[in-house]
């Protein structure tokens, strides 16, 4: 069942479950089976969309860099960010399983980040017959199978009232490492394919006007058995103008150390290539510091790459995600920013448009621990 404002009790209920997921239902923060879990099974679509309730936690997670006109002939850019994270803390999926939806939109033409990753419910895992996922939390729907997707969502104080896209995409979905499982470094591996090329059309209300937009998207879908360890790491999604893409994963310990490095290049036909680890780097041009975390993330970075190096430069800096838990803390902070590209592969000078997501360093928990807490914050 969904958590729903009813009386004092579930209110207070509410708030102590937003307070404690806010702390753990953020794409880095993992729940954990028991050291040495099996090897994960190569991945199969439609049929690995769905939720998997033998994983702890999972996520679809979708970003985009949308554009549009609205009645009076202004112009609007916008980067957007839509996540639901499932996390079976309680050992209950599919039957009662905790999710978390996030929402943020970057207002590249007004400068400003307007975020929320405090929606949570406890409800069923829904597994739809023949693959695909259609889940919702709050204000956040998103459902697709077979590289055709729907998303809505809206903040409440109106802002950005209303968010519907359909992303859809034709070449095949993306398969990392090797057949969908790559390593993760202190935390394992994971189960991770990605739809690089969606092409976006739907609408957004941004403060009451009407804009009709389009653009292009990225969905990545992760899952897994993790292992204990501590770490984060850098990841960037890059959409070239060569209509080609890269998925790039710096996965780091917890000195921040770069222990592993995945990268996949997509072809303009869809077909990937798993790149040389020691052909890719990242190093950071720059740093900015949040004035709602404290947190120091890098900003602006130049990566190299087999054929050539990409510069990627942030079109906002401040574009944290955090859940504000009592005055001057806050807990759950990750940097998700929506990004420009230029630079040079193969010779040929490129452009284009990334997502880059930057974690702190973080320490697994164990389920014990995630069970008894999950039980005081609903008041069991």
């Amino acid at each position: 069942m969904q958590l729903i404002r009813r009386s004092h009790l579930d209110r207070r209920r509410h708030r102590r479950l937003a307070t404690f997921l806010g702390a753990l239902c953020v794409p880095f923060l993992l729940v954990l089976a028991s050291p040495g879990a099996s090897a994960a099974a190569p991945v199969s679509l439609p049929a690995d969309e769905v939720p998997h309730p033998s994983s702890p936690m999972e996520w679809w997670y979708f970003t985009g860099h949308l554009q549009g006109t609205d009645a009076f002939g202004g112009h609007h850019e916008y980067g957007f960010e839509e996540t639901i994270i499932r996390l079976d803390a309680l050992g209950t999926a599919p039957t009662a399983t905790a999710y978390d939806g996030q929402l943020a939109i970057s207002d590249i033409t007004r400068g400003t980040f307007k975020q929320n990753m405090s929606m949570f419910s406890l409800q069923p895992d829904v597994i739809p017959s023949g693959g695909g996922f259609n889940n919702t939390v709050g204000t956040i729907h998103m459902d697709g199978k077979n590289g055709v997707n729907h998303l809505s969502g809206g903040f409440a104080d109106l802002s950005y009232s209303s968010i519907n896209l359909t992303l859809s995409q034709s070449t095949p979905t993306a398969l990392h490492g090797n057949a969908g499982i790559i390593p993760y470094g202190p935390f394992g591996q994971s189960a991770y394919y990605s739809q690089t090329n969606l092409k976006a059309k739907g609408t957004l209300f941004d403060h009451g006007l009407l804009v009709n937009v389009t653009g292009i998207a990225w969905q990545d879908h992760q899952w897994g058995q993790f292992a204990p360890g501590t770490g984060g790491w850098d990841w960037y999604s890059i959409q070239l103008s060569n209509n080609t893409q890269y998925m790039l994963y710096f996965i780091k310990d917890a000195n921040q150390q770069i222990v592993q490095t995945v990268g996949t290049l997509v072809h303009a036909d869809g077909s990937t290539t798993n790149l040389d680890p020691t052909a890719i780097s990242e190093t950071p041009l720059g740093t900015w510091t949040s004035p709602h975390t404290g947190h120091v993330f890098d900003q602006k970075w130049k990566v190299n790459l087999p054929g050539g190096s990409l510069t990627i430069t942030p079109q906002l800096a401040d574009q944290e995600l955090y859940v504000p838990v009592v005055a001057n803390s806050t807990t759950g902070s990750y940097w998700e920013g929506s990004s420009s590209v230029t630079g040079t592969i193969d010779g040929q000078a490129v452009t284009g448009q990334s997502y880059v997501e930057l974690t702190p360093t973080f320490a697994m928990f164990t389920k014990g621990f995630i069970f008894d807490a999950i039980k005081q914050a609903l008041g069991l």
